[in-house]
């Protein structure tokens, strides 16, 4: 059997880090879309729009809101439309209200959550975002979400794909959409612990959760990678900026910083742990920078 869980997650991880692009980028080089970082804008411009208003024009706008899009496009590409339209409960849809009704038609519509389901959140009025889960914990799970940030809690229009962690109890989780995935086959476990590529004896391996100390002082970035931006000084949480230098309006985290790992990501050998104000650097080339 194909339509195992390990397929989609393996899709929506290697879109962490994608950005919208603005309708000037788009309308200079429509081409641009393909590319994860360049021509960043909030104008809703995505590859993921685009290529799924070619397969469903009448369901799936472009551009427009694409955190439920993003999801679609994730189950295309793992199982091809015809098996992807079974798993997300009949059919794609952009509008999340409508895509969560879609499980609920099913009696596939739970609030405890799997490793695969997709996750609800509402905004004390409707169901306004969605994602995908990838781990669950006791306590937590987390998340791969397109239109979203780095930044805490439910961002429903933050111009990304970014993987968040959060707690079960969340006030703003309506519910779980949960595919009907073979049986068999996952390779997903269920939990958040992320080791570096490198051997267990030259790079520790970080928790999502733990608290941990910066051992010097750190560039902030908007993503896992030195190709990301580093987070302008106001750009930080409150307390972010409590504890760090502002260079020339850019943000540094000081060394002795106490820091709570959201999620962990790895990146060229190197892994790096999102904090509550963006992402640092835990393990790069080959050294340790906090513990």
């Amino acid at each position: 059997m194909s339509n195992t869980v390990d397929k989609v997650i393996a899709v929506a991880k290697a879109e962490i880090g994608y950005l919208e692009k603005s309708k000037k980028a788009y309308q200079s080089n429509p081409a641009v879309l393909d590319d994860k970082t360049a021509g960043a804008g909030y104008d809703n411009y995505t590859k993921y729009g685009r290529d799924m208003h070619a397969i469903y024009p009448a369901v799936m706008d472009f551009p427009a809101y694409w955190c439920d899009c993003f999801v679609d496009w994730c189950f295309m590409k793992a199982y091809g439309v015809s098996n992807a339209k079974m798993l997300l409960g009949g059919n794609f849809d952009d509008y999340t209200v409508n895509s969560a009704g879609l499980y609920k038609k099913k009696n596939a519509y739970y609030k405890d959550p799997q490793v695969g389901d997709q996750v609800f959140f509402n905004n004390g009025t409707r169901i306004c975002h969605t994602g995908l889960v990838i781990a669950v914990t006791d306590s937590t799970i987390t998340t791969i979400e397109g239109n979203t940030s780095v930044n805490a809690g439910v961002v429903s229009n933050g111009g990304g794909v970014a993987q968040k962690t959060y707690k079960k109890s969340y006030s703003r989780i309506d519910g779980y959409g949960r595919p009907a995935y073979d049986k068999v086959g996952s390779s997903i476990k269920a939990d958040t612990t992320v080791a570096a590529t490198q051997t267990a004896s030259s790079a520790p391996t970080f928790k999502v959760g733990k608290e941990y100390t910066t051992l010097v002082d750190l560039n902030v970035r908007t993503g896992a990678g030195t190709n990301y931006s580093k987070k302008k000084y106001n750009q930080l949480t409150i307390d972010g900026r409590k504890h760090a230098i502002n260079s020339n309006g850019i943000g540094i985290l000081k060394s002795g910083t106490v820091v709570t790992c959201k999620a962990v990501q790895k990146e060229n050998g190197n892994v790096w742990i999102m904090i509550p104000s963006g992402w640092i650097a835990a393990y790069y080339s080959g050294k340790v920078y906090i513990k």
